[in-house]
C-alpha cells in the first residue's frame, strides 16, 4: 500500500516536469520558427494556425508560468489530500494537448514547436495515465468524469491565457520603458 502510494506520488509530480520540458521547446523555438515559416504560415489553409496569437517569448512565458503554478499546485493538492480526480483529468487534458501538437505538425506538413517533445512524451504520458488509473482505482464513471472535467479545464486555462496574451505583451512593453 505505502509502496504503491509512493509510486503514485512520483507519477503525480512528473506532470509539472513533463509540462515544463515540453513548454521549454516552445518558448525557445517559436520566434525563430515563426520567422522561418512566415510564408507557409501566411499561406496555410489550416483552421487554427499554430501560434497565431504568439507575441513574444517573454509574453508567452508569462502564460507558461501561470500554467506551471496550476500544474504544480495540483500535484501538491493531490498528494496532500489523497484526491487525484483533478490531477488525473488535467494530466489527461495535457496528454490530449500532445496529440494536438502532432496533428498540427502533420496538417502543417512541417515541424511545429512542441512536436519534438510531444512524440516521446505521448506514449510515456499514456502509460503514466494507465498505471495511475489502476492505482487510484477509479470507477469507469469517475475515470470518464475526471478526463472530461480535466480536458474542459485545460481548454479553459489555455483559452484564458491566449485571451490575455496581448495584455502580457503590453506588460512586457511597459517594463521596457
Amino acid at each position: 500500500e505505502i509502496y504503491i502510494m509512493n509510486i503514485l506520488k512520483t507519477i503525480v509530480w512528473l506532470f509539472p516536469i513533463i509540462f515544463m520540458l515540453h513548454d521549454f521547446e516552445e518558448i525557445i523555438l517559436v520566434e525563430a520558427w515563426k520567422k522561418k515559416y512566415k510564408k507557409e504560415l501566411q499561406n496555410t489553409t489550416m483552421k487554427k494556425v499554430p501560434f497565431s496569437d504568439f507575441r513574444s517569448a517573454a509574453s508567452f512565458s508569462i502564460g507558461v508560468v501561470i500554467e506551471f503554478f496550476i500544474f504544480s499546485a495540483l500535484p501538491l493538492f493531490a498528494c496532500l489530500f489523497n484526491w487525484y480526480f483533478l490531477w488525473f483529468g488535467l494530466f489527461f487534458g495535457f496528454t490530449f494537448h500532445l496529440v494536438i501538437h502532432c496533428t498540427m505538425s502533420l496538417q502543417f506538413k512541417h515541424y511545429v514547436p512542441g512536436v519534438a517533445t510531444s512524440i516521446p512524451f505521448l506514449p510515456i504520458c499514456i502509460y503514466l495515465l494507465w498505471i495511475s488509473a489502476k492505482m487510484i482505482s477509479f470507477t469507469t464513471v469517475q475515470l470518464i468524469l475526471s478526463c472530461v472535467t480535466g480536458t474542459i479545464m485545460m481548454l479553459l486555462i489555455v483559452a484564458f491565457l491566449h485571451k490575455y496574451m496581448d495584455s502580457f505583451a503590453g506588460f512586457i512593453k511597459k517594463m521596457e520603458h
